[in-house]
C-alpha cells in the first residue's frame, strides 16, 4: 500500500502522505462510503473520484481506529468527524498524492500542490507586495507554491469561508529550506487577528505540502 509516511508532529497531531496508485475497487474492498460521502462521490468524474477515496483511505489510516469512521461537511465544505466534534481534521489532494492532518488540541490545515509554472499568472492577485518581494529569489516558482499553500490551509483551518487571501492572510517573511522549513502566519478579520504556525515539505516527483496549526 502506497502510504508514503505518518508522522507525529505534536502529542495529539498526526499528519500522512497517500500515494495515489489504487484503482476504485480496492478502496472498496477496504471499507464502503456512508450515504452521504456516496452521494458526493457519485457526483465526481475522473481522478477526482480515485482523490476523494485515497483522502478518506488515509484519514482511516492516521485514527487508527479498525472501522472507517465516515467523514461529513459541514455548510461550508469542511470536512468533519460527527462522531468525534473535537477532533479537528483538513484533507487535501493533487493529482497524485493525498494528504491529512488531524489534531485533538488545534484548528489545522493542509495543503499539497504539483509545482507549475501557471502559478506566476496569479501570483499578484493572491499575495502582498511583501510576499511577492521575500518571495523573489532563485526559488521564486517554489516559493509562490508555497505561499498559496500556506494560505489554503489557513483558510481549511478558519473554516468559515469568506476570506481575502491576498488583504486578510498574511505571510511572515521566511527563507526558502529544502527538502523542509517553517513559517508563520496571520489572519485578520473583523478586527481580529488569529496565527498560525506550520511546515512546508516538499515532495517527490515536483510536490510541496503545506500543514500548519492555529496558535493558542
Amino acid at each position: 500500500m502506497p502510504l508514503i509516511f505518518k508522522e507525529n508532529l505534536l502529542e495529539n497531531d498526526l499528519w500522512g502522505i497517500w500515494e495515489i496508485k489504487e484503482e476504485e475497487d480496492w478502496f472498496f474492498k477496504q471499507w464502503q462510503l456512508s450515504p452521504e460521502e456516496n452521494l458526493h462521490f457519485n457526483k465526481l468524474k475522473g481522478r477526482k473520484r480515485l482523490e476523494y477515496l485515497s483522502a478518506r483511505h488515509l484519514v482511516h489510516l492516521l485514527t487508527g481506529l479498525d472501522n472507517r469512521m465516515p467523514i461529513h461537511t459541514d455548510l461550508v465544505g469542511k470536512p468533519i468527524f460527527l462522531w468525534d466534534p473535537t477532533l479537528h481534521l483538513s484533507i487535501s489532494h493533487s493529482h497524485q498524492y493525498a494528504a491529512a492532518i488531524l489534531s485533538k488540541t488545534s484548528k489545522v490545515g493542509i495543503d499539497i500542490q504539483l509545482i507549475v509554472k501557471q502559478m506566476r499568472k496569479v501570483a499578484k492577485r493572491v499575495f502582498s507586495s511583501t510576499e511577492l518581494s521575500f518571495a523573489s529569489t532563485e526559488n521564486e516558482l517554489e516559493m509562490l507554491h508555497i505561499l498559496w499553500g500556506i494560505k489554503e490551509a489557513v483558510y481549511k483551518a478558519f473554516g468559515l469561508g469568506g476570506i481575502d487571501f491576498k488583504n486578510q492572510i498574511g505571510v511572515d517573511p521566511f527563507s526558502y529550506q529544502y527538502p523542509k522549513g517553517s513559517f508563520e502566519a496571520g489572519l485578520t478579520k473583523e478586527n481580529q487577528t488569529i496565527t498560525y504556525s506550520g511546515t512546508y515539505q516538499f515532495l517527490p516527483e515536483g510536490y510541496v505540502s503545506v500543514y500548519l496549526n492555529e496558535e493558542r
